[in-house]
């Protein structure tokens, strides 16, 4: 809790206990009021003897986690079916991740399951009927690992353990290896035999002292090897410990049998490099996970834990944010963070949304306004209605997205994933076949050059080439203000060599105002404004809100209401049929008067949009909008031909006249106006069949096919919800220049890739015959093992650097 609040208060075991947050809080009071309350009498009790199984703590309250007052801040509930985002602990590696996932999905009811090994966070869907969360968290403990509900908190403490964990194992292993080396390194100059022909006796003590050294290590420093080993094979799974385990046990047993003996090469300096080495790799693998994982994890850092709820009868007290509901009041002071959405109830003051649109300036916000969670109060206090849950936020919802956006990954990384299981296998074929190779031909040389195999090879390189560099490029395009909705796309939005634009929406501010109504028929000017706000009510297109801020209240009723995407609206109104939309549509009832095309044909050259309004009896009045260019669009368009795109145009559904005015303000010789939804998709299917690859940046309904057909799509987040839907790549904000920064980092990701998978390749490729024809010794395998991985994260950790930062 935060200095100057007291902390929360609850009566346990009849005395009043304090609680360092809310959650705490809330977890206990759950405990108490299911009649647990002993829990906390016997909690820390001592075992009966050391033989009985210790169960954790969590697993004898688990059933706690069907609870729905203890769900609410972690689970998100739908009709049949729940899902939740768990923590997982004990994770090493990929195999860890493919164990978790294959034995949840073999459990009845669940429906789906995705864990990242970047943030080692596990999706968990399942139908409620038919499976309940307790069971979930049971079965992955059945496995040897652990899982708690997500928590931002939580998991930086983990991190942080993790952390510790690793260095402490890093440095015992640096400082007792070097104890070994220092033997080793006298022994190479100063190792002659006796006369009698054997070892010295300070050489015979030293191997034994290096045995206890060594064992030392294995056992503490090597532990998480050997345990991650024993897992896979427990599971019948070959993991990438497998070969490590075999290299470092091979050495071992060798290396102890030629110490007894007195005759033949130790490797226990190769053992302590080894270890020494590859726990540096990891260490510095886990920090470039954790670096990505940050990324990811920003957005639900920035969630205040506690809000001001003010009650009717005006009482403020501290709540958590996840017992926040709708219609609750809260008191929001400057520099707070808004919590959840909701609307400005009394107040004005000035907001700042960089962290959720990627725009660097405050935005005033007065009664009535929406403020989205994640945005911060700079000037006043202000009192704000609550009109979303935390789980139904901005800020979750755009976590969610992300994170469901990093499961669609391009197809080379599932390429990379299987490879990745296969190599191991490979790896212990070419091991098994070096041993029986040397043992026929060089029999002193076989276990050197088959320890060397399997430490040299590398198939973390291979398996870290794409997540971190994905996870560290999905948290870059949330910092430049884009959404990865589906990171499969990733690889057409690089390499797209057409560009096409919608222009309503998106090439314009999507805004449009009304500026004239030209009365036509027997209406009067506001009258046939009520008509037509009347025919645009329920309407999402920009023209129709346009419409309904110009008159808001038109005081008519609308029957048989049917809209025509791309067209206008069709509705009867006091027994008459009327029309609203595009004078092509409104001519397919009737021909237009010479006077009211001349009117048409006017406004379009003035680069203004134009509807009509018609009823049985003809064309009642033409009503023209101005819809502003949004800026920085000729900046974007020519940081785009730098970036190797071909061909810019644009398809719109406005008439030919205003988008041409538009295309040539811009420079743009390629423009198609007039067109219909399947106009736009005939046209990307025809350029697809030539070998083109679209991308299509759009905004509305009438979009919507185009944009599940391009290669690569994208709009606006305040666009239609069919076309967000249809959408790879979101915009959060209102500038359309991101889009070339979204290019640019798009390419920088994809190059970052193949680099890593051209660099584990091609060392695999090259060490692995060198060491299996004995030219690289054990301790050369694990210093060249080592570098690989880190080679492979450093690289990926650089596309955290902006593009002019990028070396």
């Amino acid at each position: 809790m935060p200095d100057n609040q007291a902390p929360p208060v609850l009566e346990v075991d009849g005395k009043q206990r304090e609680f360092c947050c809310h959650g705490c809080q809330a977890v206990c009071k759950a405990i108490i009021d299911a009649g647990l309350g002993d829990y906390y009498q016997h909690r820390t009790d001592e075992a009966v003897s050391a033989n009985q199984q210790v169960i954790p703590d969590f697993l004898e309250r688990v059933t706690l986690y069907d609870r729905p007052e203890i769900q609410q801040g972690f689970v998100s509930q739908q009709q049949d079916w729940s899902e939740a985002t768990l923590l997982l602990e004990n994770i090493r590696c990929p195999a860890c991740l493919w164990l978790n996932e294959k034995h949840l999905r073999s459990l009845p009811g669940v429906i789906d399951v995705h864990i990242d090994d970047i943030t080692q966070r596990a999706r968990v869907r399942w139908q409620t009927d038919s499976i309940r969360l307790s069971q979930i968290l049971t079965a992955i403990t059945d496995i040897g690992y652990i899982a708690h509900p997500y928590d931002a908190s939580r998991n930086e403490l983990l991190q942080k353990l993790r952390k510790r964990r690793s260095t402490e194992k890093l440095i015992f292993a640096g400082a007792v290896g070097m104890l070994v080396m220092n033997f080793s390194l006298a022994t190479y100059f100063m190792a002659e035999p006796d006369p009698s022909g054997g070892l010295p006796l300070w050489i015979s003590i030293g191997r034994w002292t290096s045995v206890m050294l060594v064992t030392l290590i294995l056992a503490y420093s090597g532990q998480e090897f050997f345990a991650g080993a024993w897992g896979d094979l427990r599971n019948r799974r070959l993991g990438m410990d497998i070969p490590v385990v075999l290299g470092l046990s091979a050495a071992y047993a060798g290396s102890l049998y030629t110490t007894i003996s007195g005759r033949g090469e130790v490797y226990f300096d190769s053992i302590a490099m080894f270890v020494f080495f590859l726990l540096l790799a990891r260490r510095y693998e886990l920090g470039g996970k954790l670096k990505a994982a940050n990324h990811l994890d920003r957005l639900s850092r920035i969630t205040p834990k506690t809000a001001q709820r003010v009650d009717d009868d005006g009482t403020r007290s501290d709540t958590a944010v996840e017992e926040l509901l709708p219609g609750d009041l809260i008191r929001l002071v400057p520099g707070e963070t808004v919590p959840v959405d909701g609307t400005i109830s009394s107040g004005a003051s000035s907001f700042d949304e960089s962290l959720i649109t990627g725009e660097p300036h405050s935005v005033l916000r007065r009664h009535g306004d929406h403020v989205v969670a994640g945005a911060v109060n700079g000037d006043q206090p202000v009192f704000i209605r609550v009109t979303k849950t935390l789980q139904a936020s901005t800020l979750s919802e755009i976590q969610q997205l992300v994170e469901h956006g990093l499961e669609q990954r391009p197809r080379y990384a599932k390429l990379a994933e299987q490879a990745a299981g296969w190599f191991v296998a490979v790896i212990l074929v070419i091991a098994a076949a070096t041993a029986g190779y040397w043992l026929q031909v060089q029999p002193d040389v076989w276990l050197s050059s088959t320890i060397a195999v399997l430490i040299v090879t590398c198939p973390c390189a291979l398996a870290l080439a794409t997540p971190v560099a994905l996870a560290v490029s999905a948290g870059r395009f949330v910092e430049i203000g884009v959404l990865p909705l589906r990171m499969r796309a990733l690889d057409g939005l690089a390499k797209c060599d057409v560009f096409a634009f919608d222009k309503t929406g998106t090439l314009t501010l999507g805004r449009p105002v009304v500026s004239d109504v030209y009365a036509t028929g027997s209406l009067e000017y506001q009258e046939a404004m009520r008509y037509a706000a009347a025919l645009s009510a329920d309407s999402e297109h920009p023209v129709a809100k346009a419409v309904r801020q110009h008159t808001p209240e038109p005081g008519m009723i609308t029957s048989n209401r049917t809209n025509v995407p791309g067209a206008g609206t069709i509705a009867r109104i006091n027994d008459q049929e009327w029309r609203l939309g595009k004078p092509a549509f409104v001519s397919q009832q009737q021909s237009l008067p010479a006077d009211t095309r001349a009117l048409i044909d006017q406004c379009r050259s003035n680069g203004q949009l134009v509807s009509l309004l018609s009823n049985s009896d003809g064309v009642q009045a033409i009503v023209s909008f101005d819809d502003p260019r949004r800026p920085g669009i000729n900046d974007m368009f020519a940081r785009l031909s730098r970036l190797g795109v071909k061909q810019l145009l644009v398809l719109s559904g406005d008439a030919q006249q205003s988008v041409t005015q538009l295309c040539q303000r811009l420079g743009i010789g390629d423009c198609h106006g007039g067109m219909s939804p399947q106009d736009k998709l005939a046209w990307t299917r025809s350029y697809q069949r030539q070998g083109k690859r679209i991308a299509m940046f759009g905004d509305g309904i009438n979009d919507a096919p185009t944009l599940a057909a391009a290669d690569v799509s994208l709009s606006f987040s305040d666009a239609t919800d069919l076309a967000n839907v249809s959408s790879d790549f979101l915009i959060l904000g209102d500038s359309i220049s991101v889009l070339a920064d979204a290019r640019e980092l798009a390419q920088r990701t994809r190059r970052n890739i193949l680099q890593n998978f051209a660099w584990a390749g091609g060392y695999n490729l090259i060490a692995v015959p060198f060491a299996a024809a004995g030219y690289i010794p054990p301790w050369g395998a694990a210093i060249g093992m080592s570098l690989s991985s880190l080679i492979v994260v450093m690289n990926a950790l650089r596309l955290q650097a902006s593009a002019h930062e990028d070396f």
